[in-house]
This record gives structure tokens, C-alpha cells and sequence, in this order.
């Protein structure tokens, strides 16, 4: 059995303590605030396969400190998965992998779709470059100021119309008003409840299990994923690059929807 050390929030961590791998694959480690650098040292030394960093405040520090990364998380400047290799430790970011296997696991097709991104930061810069991956023909961002929000727009995008503006601007009610999919990380971001229909899929990236934007989106007949949904599907894509092979979503999605 492989075991995999995981940073995450006290509602997680009460949760994965409890946890079994039904296959005995690996264990999950719940690993309290400290040094990071001694916990990098310390999956090597102890034998750990790896580590989940899901706490985002805690991903810059894993980045930085692994011996290598991938591009991923070189660009991005943050990781949520560590593995430890004969080569050292090695970084990576699952997030918008995740957000993409959910999407696809619910037959949601993003050819040709037109995304709102709302808020900014690295969750924001992994999602929106995931929706470009996935077909977006638009990617609108929505975030404090204008600035904040061109520096979520992915470079080099060709033959996709891009748009950054402050959350304020006027035009971001028409953004939200032709949006596939609205994709939520700041939790002051508002979409007002006459925009939302069953044309729209809303992934709310806020700590609340059920947000009322979620509410709302629902009671208008949306698709809607919260982040708990997200999170399952980056531990499982996680945990099968730390393992080397498949783990399943379905006991991490019970594991998620039971915190």
C-alpha cells in the first residue's frame, strides 16, 4: 500500500482520515500546517509515493520547492499533485484536467462553446486555458479590474475571441447573457438570475456547498457542478499520476459529497 500525503482544509482532512481505498492501493495521509520544505524532504525519506496539495494557499510554496515540474505548473507557478520519482520529486496541476473529466463524464461537449470565467488568480488562469483545450470559440473574463483580468487569459490563443474586463464594465452582462458555461472562482461574482436557463452550465468554484447563485442556477434548469465535484475529480486524477494507474471517481465522489 502507497502512502500519499494530502494538505487540504479541516472538513477534507476529517474526511480522508476515515477513508479506505476499498482496493488497498494506497492510504491518504492527512498532513498538518508546517514546513513545506520539510514535507518535500519527508516524502522521500518516508517512503510516500506522493502528495495532494488542495490547499491553494500552500501550491506556490510545492512548486517552487519541487525538484522539477511540468508545464502545467511551471506556467501556472502552482501544484496540487507531487510525485516522488527516482529524478526526484515532480509537479504537476490537475484543475483544469478535472474540470474537463467532469464536464466530459456529464457529456457536456465544449466545441464551439463560449466561457465566462469569473475572478482571477491561478485557478482562474487553469480553467481558462482548460476551456481553450476543450473547443472554447470565446473565453470572456470577469475579475476586480482589468488588469487582474488580462492576466487570466491564456497567450498565444489563436482563432478564439478573448475578452478581459473589470466585473463592473456594462459589457459583462452581455457576456454572461451569451455564456455556454459560466465557471465561478471569486465567490463576490454575481450572474443575475434572469440570465441563467437550461442553455447554461455553471461550475461554482466557492466553498459553499450549495452557493444561492448554485440555487438559482438550478431552480432555472442549468447544469450545475460545486466544488466539491471538482475536487473529487482532481484527487483521482492525482492520486492515478502518483500511483501509475487508474484509481475511479466513484469512492472519491462519495468521499467529496459526504463533507
Amino acid at each position: 500500500m502507497h502512502l500519499v500525503a494530502c494538505l487540504c482544509d479541516g472538513d477534507v482532512a476529517h474526511a480522508v482520515r476515515s477513508f479506505r481505498d476499498a482496493a488497498g492501493r494506497f492510504h491518504l495521509h492527512p498532513v498538518p500546517p508546517g514546513s513545506m520544505s520539510e514535507l518535500v524532504t519527508g516524502l522521500k525519506r518516508l517512503d510516500f509515493a506522493g502528495a495532494m496539495v488542495l490547499d491553494e494557499s500552500r501550491q506556490a510554496e510545492a512548486q517552487r520547492l519541487a525538484d522539477r515540474s511540468s508545464l502545467d505548473a511551471q506556467e501556472l507557478g502552482v501544484a496540487d499533485t507531487l510525485t516522488v520519482t527516482q529524478a526526484g520529486v515532480m509537479a504537476d496541476h490537475c484543475l483544469g484536467r478535472a474540470l474537463a473529466a467532469l464536464l466530459g463524464a456529464h457529456r457536456w461537449d465544449g466545441a464551439g462553446a463560449r466561457v465566462a470565467v469569473l475572478g482571477a488568480g491561478a485557478a482562474a488562469r487553469a480553467l481558462a486555458r482548460e476551456a481553450l483545450s476543450m473547443g472554447a470559440s470565446s473565453l470572456a473574463v470577469l475579475a476586480r479590474d482589468r488588469v487582474a483580468a488580462e492576466g487570466v487569459l491564456p497567450r498565444g490563443a489563436a482563432g478564439v475571441t478573448l475578452l478581459a474586463r473589470s466585473s463592473a464594465d456594462p459589457i459583462g452582462r452581455t457576456v454572461l447573457e451569451q455564456a455556454d458555461l459560466v465557471i465561478r472562482v471569486d465567490p463576490t461574482a454575481h450572474v443575475a438570475p434572469e440570465l441563467m436557463g437550461p442553455h447554461l452550465t455553471l461550475v461554482d468554484l466557492v466553498p459553499d456547498v450549495l452557493s444561492p447563485l448554485r440555487r438559482q442556477a438550478m431552480a432555472s434548469g442549468s447544469l450545475t457542478f460545486n466544488r466539491r465535484d471538482v475536487e473529487a475529480y482532481r484527487l483521482e486524477l492525482g492520486l492515478s499520476q502518483v500511483l501509475g494507474g487508474p484509481v475511479g471517481i466513484e469512492p472519491l465522489m462519495t468521499l467529496f459529497h459526504a463533507i
